[in-house]
């Protein structure tokens, strides 16, 4: 298979994601629904983030597997006040968080991922696996996938082969729409040996396939039902769609034929409540059974109430957010400015201001526990006096622009941080004015026309290190509508791509950090935590959480009173 993303000079943008294709993607005509953009879909592995490995939960509070056998109790409808509305669901096409928390239950990967985010053909893991094992040629090209036996399609068909070689070539046929096309850029061939084994040949080493074929993105799908999975989504889960009436309700109900442990529940419906005070009504008067996304302001009182009705639970990092700049345009084409404007900023103030506490400042947007991430960088304090130095030293008069900040009312604490920076960058002579936009407008003028000096936006489940910093960073990147470019940076990226294995990789994605913290193309504000809240009778809560901190898995959850 071909990848119309490659360079005039042969080399593969490995996350090129055509703009338009991608806004198609969005349901940008719906509006509201969190894109890729603002969350992404993902998964992968390789990333050292969640458990010690003991099963007990760590000191960040990252959800863990705890379910005991013995107790579960299997029946009932478990009703979830979602914070966000689903888009186009076909799990190739979407690119929306709030899609993928609700698909996440329909499908699954061909690689398994622990909470850990290691690989594994482990089928109790946290986001079990298709592939019972696999084998890498020596030469790093050749990926050979034994599949599971006796696995189901919810349309009653037996998983084969035949449905990897499909789901795959169809993800890389650009005329799909797919987001996560660029996983097979360097794919010469999926090829299909017997029922139950795939061989996946590449025309060069591309050292993250393992890892992004356990992205949601990259789920396995029946042959030949591309055409129908917009509207009616079939895959092997723990639960089979039902039916969908978007921006108001969706149905999932119990497959009996799920291959690996679960479900316990009969059903999943899911209340589109889009309205943060309503949910925290809705959960606290009986009406769901679960939410995510405790309104900020009322975390510390709802988790700290010591009600005996309600539970929460609390992880860190659901995502993370960057202040943006138009690297195209004056005055952020210029470095010492971007760093000035960084210097202006008192990220522990934005996050307490904003957030209301519930996260905290960092200067890389790789997983904290991650193997990957630079330590050796912490944000920029606030000095003004630096600040000054900067504007001073570069190419423009700190007062010689009138400044737009256009920022999206979909999340509200954006415009409460953007109104908190508006101040910031008062008191350092910077004239800005903020603008309000819905999301399809944010989307239309910020993401794909590039009409902006100052932005802001947050990503989920970005934690895989070649899809993080290719796509958003890297001259083409997909994600890189800032207008950011640096051979030094693409160089180090791309070189990563290439390596051998993650001992090689990790200083080069390291390296990447430390340029892009000295260029500042980009802001780097806070992560954001994570949270959910449940009636006491809702047991498993420590299993919903997927390991990539964003989707959500109701496969093992149970109702003690259904």
């Amino acid at each position: 298979m071909t990848d119309d993303s490659d360079t005039e000079d042969g080399t593969h943008a490995p996350t090129d994601v055509d703009r338009r294709r991608f806004l198609r993607a969005t349901g940008l005509a719906g509006a509201g629904g969190v894109t890729a953009i603002a969350g992404c879909a993902g998964g992968g592995g390789g990333e050292g983030e969640g458990t010690d490995g003991t099963g007990e939960t760590t000191d960040d509070g990252t959800p863990t597997d705890t379910v005991d056998p013995d107790d579960i109790r299997e029946g009932g409808t478990l009703v979830w006040g979602h914070s966000e509305v689903t888009q186009n669901l076909d799990i190739h096409q979407t690119a929306t968080a709030s899609t993928g928390r609700f698909l996440n239950s329909v499908y699954d990967s061909l690689v398994g991922l622990t909470r850990d985010l290691e690989l594994s053909t482990d089928p109790n893991v946290a986001s079990a696996g298709l592939a019972s094992d696999w084998e890498v040629g020596d030469d790093l090209t050749t990926y050979t996938f034994t599949l599971r036996e006796g696995v189901t399609f919810h349309d009653g068909t037996e998983l084969t082969a035949e449905d990897v070689k499909y789901s795959y070539d169809r993800i890389a046929d650009p005329d799909t729409g797919a987001i996560m096309q660029f996983v097979f850029g360097s794919t010469e061939s999926v090829e299909v040996e017997d029922d139950y084994t795939v061989v996946i040949n590449q025309s060069e080493v591309y050292q993250p396939l393992l890892r992004q074929l356990a992205f949601s993105g990259t789920s396995i799908v029946p042959a030949d039902s591309g055409d129908r999975l917009g509207e009616e989504p079939v895959g092997t889960g723990p639960f089979r769609f039902v039916t969908r009436q978007q921006g108001n309700r969706a149905e999932l109900e119990a497959f009996d034929d799920y291959w690996a442990d679960g479900p316990y529940l009969d059903a999943v419906e899911e209340r589109t409540v889009t309205d943060p005070d309503s949910r925290l009504t809705g959960i606290q008067e009986g009406s769901y059974d679960l939410i995510n996304d405790i309104p900020l302001d009322d975390i510390d009182d709802v988790t700290d109430d010591g009600s005996d009705d309600v539970e929460t639970r609390t992880w860190s990092p659901l995502s993370w957010a960057f202040l943006n700049m138009n690297n195209d345009e004056p005055p952020f084409d210029d470095a010492d400015f971007r760093k000035a404007v960084d210097f202006c900023i008192d990220k522990g103030a934005l996050v307490e201001g904003a957030l209301f506490g519930n996260g905290e400042p960092t200067a890389s947007p790789s997983f904290p526990a991650s193997a990957f991430r630079n330590e050796e960088i912490s944000p920029r304090e606030q000095d003004f006096d630096r600040a000054a130095e900067l504007f001073e030293q570069s190419d423009y008069a700190v007062d010689e622009f009138d400044l737009t900040f256009k920022v999206t009312t979909n999340y509200p604490w954006h415009v409460d941080a953007a109104t908190i920076m508006q101040q910031f960058f008062q008191q350092a002579g910077l004239s800005v004015e903020i603008q309000q936009l819905q999301w399809s407008d944010w989307l239309s003028q910020v993401f794909a026309n590039r009409d902006f000096t100052l932005s802001m936006v947050n990503f989920f489940t970005f934690w895989e290190p070649a899809y993080l910093y290719t796509s958003l960073w890297t001259s083409d990147g997909s994600f890189n509508f800032r207008g950011y470019a640096s051979d030094e940076y693409d160089r180090a990226v791309a070189d990563a791509a290439q390596a051998s294995g993650r001992e090689e990789a990790v200083p080069l994605y390291r390296e990447a950090q430390s340029i892009i913290h000295e260029d500042v193309p980009d802001v780097m504000l806070w992560f954001r935590d994570g949270t959910l809240a449940a009636k006491d009778t809702v047991r498993g809560l420590d299993t919903i959480l997927s390991p990539n901190n964003s989707e959500l898995d109701f496969g093992r959850v149970w109702m003690d009173q259904p």
